[in-house]
């Protein structure tokens, strides 16, 4: 296992659990495969991470400047799709 795992995300929701505690999900773009299957293999082994997050300056979803490689937003969902 690498000692490092990086990628670029957005945070789709944070939720508030029964417990107290905090979940926290994240959307990955589809270019993130290595990465999700690193996050997959800590899971299996309960690992313990140390989390540090660092905005994007040059690049949001709200400014829509997608020529960073941003993740794309998803489109709204309709139904019947």
């Amino acid at each position: 296992m690498a000692d490092e795992v990086k990628f670029d995300a957005t945070v789709q929701k944070v939720q508030t659990l029964v417990d107290y505690g905090l979940r926290v999900t994240l959307d990955l773009p589809e270019s993130a495969i290595v990465a999700a299957a690193q996050l997959m293999a800590l899971k299996r082994e309960g690992a313990i991470l140390h989390v540090s997050i660092f905005p994007d300056k040059q690049v949001t979803t709200e400014g829509k400047d997608y020529e960073h490689g941003a993740i794309q937003a998803r489109p709204e969902w309709e139904p019947g799709r």
